[in-house]
């Protein structure tokens, strides 16, 4: 069956369906599940159901009430997805609201990015702000701190987590760091981290942290301006 474009530009509405691409830089929305090549938003969307693309890019604004899955998704603008999410590569620029799970190859945070569920990569890398409900999940983990971070649970095999460089006054007006229940990895590297437990081979707790109870199991090494409960070789 032959896919056909769908471009809305003003107002309008449409089935959901297979298409080739879906343009909308308008005001539109979609009612059903819909499979496309490529979706691009540029104007306001909401789409009613699942979307399944190949691509998809988001610099205005977009509502999906299902699940996304994609192999690539850009979202440069604001998007809530009430599902879960599916991809290769997850990059946000902007904002992105996931109500369920992310499950993804890479993913790479620029702008803000809050999850209800958990998120699973093969690397994760975040240079904005994120809010993990569940567990982050990863072998690669770097996060370069910009503002304020957290999920309930971190795993990987290597864990690193910098301050980046910023204005004097925006690290006295925001709390910038992350914030965590759990962290656990094979090696682990720590700025600026609360945390109530960090588990892992080789361990370092550098400047601003504050653990209660570090437990590794062949180096440790903490910063003289940290604070760390207990710590033991296990």
């Amino acid at each position: 069956m032959e896919r056909k474009d769908l471009v809305i530009s003003g107002s309008g509405s449409a089935s959901g369906g297979r298409y080739d691409l879906i343009k909308i830089s308008g005001t539109g929305k979609i009612h059903g599940d819909t499979d496309c090549n490529d979706m691009a938003i540029y104007g306001i969307a909401t789409m009613e159901g699942n979307v399944k693309a190949k691509a998809a890019h988001i610099s205005g604004k977009a509502r999906i009430t299902g699940s996304l899955k994609t192999e690539q998704a850009k979202i440069h603008g604001n998007a809530r997805i009430n599902g879960d999410v599916q991809c290769k590569q997850l990059d946000c620029h902007g904002r992105a609201n996931v109500d369920g799970n992310v499950s993804a190859d890479e993913v790479h945070i620029h702008g803000e990015a809050v999850i209800k569920g958990d998120c699973d990569a093969e690397q994760f890398h975040a240079r904005g702000e994120f809010s993990i409900g569940g567990l982050l999940n990863a072998g690669t983990i770097q996060i370069k701190l910009g503002g304020h971070c957290q999920a309930k649970e971190i795993g990987g095999e290597r864990i690193e987590v910098k301050q980046q460089g910023m204005a004097f006054l925006k690290k006295l007006l925001f709390h910038v760091g992350l914030d965590a229940e759990s962290i656990e990895g094979d090696e682990i590297y720590l700025e600026h981290t609360s945390a109530k437990a960090v588990r892992g081979n080789r361990v370092t707790i550098g400047p601003g942290c504050n653990i209660e109870i570090v437990e590794y199991q062949g180096e440790f090494q903490c910063d003289p301006s940290a604070k760390v409960g207990t710590y033991k070789q296990v």
